[in-house]
């Protein structure tokens, strides 16, 4: 999602991915099968607190089908719906706040990757430094129980550690990776 947000480039089904991998795998769908007899308008619908609306894409999307000849058009207006329309005045109180930190001309000379790192944090958990920060309560670093548990801890791979870490902390570290 950050993607448009740092180098100005389209947002795309990656970025929608991100938000609803569900949805992302219907478009994709869309992109790599015919549609003729769909029926699909150039209209999607939003959810606002737990009421539907349909909202258009294009002037008279709901008179326009989605043909083979206009279905990448159509999958690309609907990640720009989701990705950027719908939550536009939330961006733009966030680059708002962001810029405060870091000035919005700066922001091309980071990577996607960079960004995301910046304000996200590295979703790589290490569990050297996890050890390394930890603090104690009721227990001692070098007693049994906590060389067993760093133990344990040291052989899960990064998506059980992220279980770990979303278990103890309530936080998710997912998000963008590809």
């Amino acid at each position: 999602m950050l993607q448009f947000l740092s180098l100005e480039k389209d947002i795309s089904l990656y970025d929608l991915a991100d938000i609803d991998p569900e949805f992302e795998k219907s478009l994709r769908w869309i992109l790599t099968n015919p549609v003729e007899g769909l029926e699909q308008q150039f209209t999607y619908e939003v959810e606002f607190f737990e009421s539907r609306f349909t909202e258009e894409l294009v002037s008279s999307g709901h008179e326009t089908l989605v043909t083979e000849a206009n279905k990448k058009m159509f999958v690309q207006k609907v990640c720009e719906a989701r990705v950027r329309d719908e939550v536009s005045e939330e961006l733009a109180a966030f680059i708002r706040g962001f810029s405060l930190i870091i000035p919005t001309e700066f922001l091309r000379l980071f990577s996607v990757e960079e960004l995301q790192a910046l304000i996200g944090g590295v979703r790589t958990i290490n569990v050297q430094d996890m050890q390394k920060f930890a603090s104690y309560t009721g227990f001692d670093k070098d007693c049994e129980q906590m060389k067993w548990f760093w133990e344990i801890l040291s052989g899960f791979s990064q998506e059980e550690l992220g279980a770990f870490w979303f278990f103890t902390s309530g936080s998710s570290l997912r998000g963008g990776e590809k």
